[in-house]
């Protein structure tokens, strides 16, 4: 038998500090910014890619 009469829930974990919260948001959303520049970026480069091979191919319906 157990020493005590009602059993206690367990214990929950404590939560993280709001500081070691907010680090990880900041450091997030920084990757979030870069990952946009970079998407940005390579859609500019596949745009150019594109245009250039559109203007290298010749209009078929001529």
């Amino acid at each position: 038998m157990t020493p005590q009469l009602f059993l206690r829930e367990p214990r929950r974990m404590k939560q993280p500090r709001k500081d070691a919260l907010r680090e990880q948001l900041v450091i997030a959303a920084q990757r979030i910014e870069q990952l946009a520049r970079e998407n940005l970026a390579l859609r500019d480069t596949i745009d150019r890619a594109c245009a250039e091979l559109g203007s290298a191919v010749p209009d078929p319906t001529n």
